[in-house]
């Protein structure tokens, strides 16, 4: 390759940064196929996931944040948020509205619950942490938006937070890494879902049983949850973006 072709390649690809903005050149940022709201780049076979930024500038995570056609987006890392690896799987079930209510079991310090914060921009997520120094990070990460309700509260008494849940709940999304997981799951939904809402549930293995083998504990939980009169619409594998985990979706 001749030295002008290199560079004349080197500037096509190049990176522009601007108030911690990055600007590419050569991506293609359209609407994703069946998710309202959700963004993708790149191959359809292999595509890089966005959710356009509520919050114009401000990162959570770290994430890249791209302008592309006078609009703001941050890239969503799979690797770091279990329903990002869930959309890149191919679920069935279409879920995502703009005015959703969501109740989020185990909101962490705000990774994933900031890309629904800005899918859900006309909605509302009521966050649900128990540990003191994540809801700080939480709450750090998460004040400019709105529709974001952080609770410190303990998901196993889901009564405990009754008066700080002020709307009918479309969607239950956990991700607790509990012994009972699918129990808790089962008495949040009893108490606040709507009837043929639907339940995120992301199961991890090694937190309910470390020596027993992956799917005999995905069998287990399954059972609960059938048990309770809920029905599984899918069983989604994420082990390559998350080491032990699936991903069931359910309506009540």
């Amino acid at each position: 390759m001749s030295p002008k072709l290199r560079l004349d390649r080197i500037k096509n690809k190049q990176v522009k940064k601007k108030g911690g903005k990055v600007k590419l050149s050569n991506i293609n940022i359209r609407t994703h196929p069946r998710f309202s709201n959700v963004y993708i780049s790149g191959l359809p076979q292999n595509p890089k996931l966005y959710s356009k930024n509520l919050i114009p500038g401000n990162k959570v995570y770290g994430e890249r944040l791209i302008t592309f056609k006078g609009e703001e987006y941050r890239e969503w890392d799979p690797f770091r948020s279990k329903l990002a690896a869930m959309i890149l799987e191919k679920p069935s079930l279409e879920f995502l509205t703009k005015d959703l209510s969501c109740l989020y079991l185990g909101a962490s310090s705000g990774t994933t619950i900031s890309h629904l914060s800005d899918i859900v921009y006309n909605g509302v997520i009521y966050g649900v942490e128990f540990a003191e120094r994540s809801m700080r990070q939480l709450i750090q990460n998460t004040d400019k938006r709105k529709n974001i309700i952080p609770i410190l509260g303990n998901a196993n008494f889901p009564e405990s937070y009754a008066k700080s849940i002020f709307t009918p709940i479309d969607l239950v999304y956990q991700d607790i890494a509990q012994p009972n997981q699918a129990q808790i799951a089962i008495e949040n939904c009893n108490y606040y879902l709507k009837n043929k809402g639907f339940l995120i549930l992301a199961i991890k293995s090694q937190s309910i049983d470390s020596v027993e083998k992956s799917e005999k504990i995905y069998i287990q939980e399954k059972k609960i949850i059938e048990k309770a009169g809920y029905v599984i619409i899918d069983s989604i594998n994420i082990h390559k973006y998350a080491a032990n985990h699936i991903i069931l979706t359910v309506q009540k």
